[in-house]
């Protein structure tokens, strides 16, 4: 699942749903605040608030966007290697906050989810039991950002945290 491809879907839904009826706040509203949406840090419960404040909300809509928010609001649901997902909890788990999720390079088309924390490589490697395909990824460009993290060879997707010099 990609966050961005369904919360445009939703928006295309919405205009036609606002098309079909120009006059419901309710639907120009929801459009908004989705659309304000554009990371999955952002995402605070503003959409649910509105469904659940407005029951005169088309069902199906409702219940797409309530679903869509739920879903993303997880971490844990926005990558597929399961390895990565045991470094996530584990980190989520600690109070570590979450500084960006999402498409993090030009040439990387999968989910990288940055920890504002150092990350002890070799211990959470020897904790988790993580496998030979998630590797170490080391930035140390100061110009496009220090990160020191992991990277599942098979999804490329990866769990950065801050890297010092």
């Amino acid at each position: 699942m990609n966050f961005l491809i369904e919360r445009n879907q939703l928006l295309e839904k919405l205009d036609d749903l606002i098309k079909a009826n120009p006059e419901n706040e309710i639907l120009i509203s929801l459009k908004n605040i989705l659309y304000r949406q554009d990371s999955i840090l952002k995402l605070d419960g503003a959409l649910s608030r509105a469904i659940v404040d407005s029951l005169d909300i088309e069902l199906d809509i409702g219940n797409k966007i309530l679903s869509f928010e739920q879903y993303y609001k997880n971490p844990l649901n926005v990558v597929e290697s399961e390895e990565l997902k045991k470094v996530i909890k584990y980190l989520i788990n600690k109070k570590i906050t979450i500084n960006f999720i999402g498409k993090a390079w030009s040439n990387v088309d999968s989910v990288w989810i940055y920890f504002d924390t150092i990350l002890n490589i070799s211990k959470l490697r020897e904790k988790l039991s993580l496998s030979d395909n998630i590797i170490e990824h080391k930035n140390t460009d100061p110009r496009s950002g220090l990160e020191l993290g992991f990277i599942d060879k098979i999804t490329n997707e990866g769990v950065m945290g801050n890297f010092k010099i």
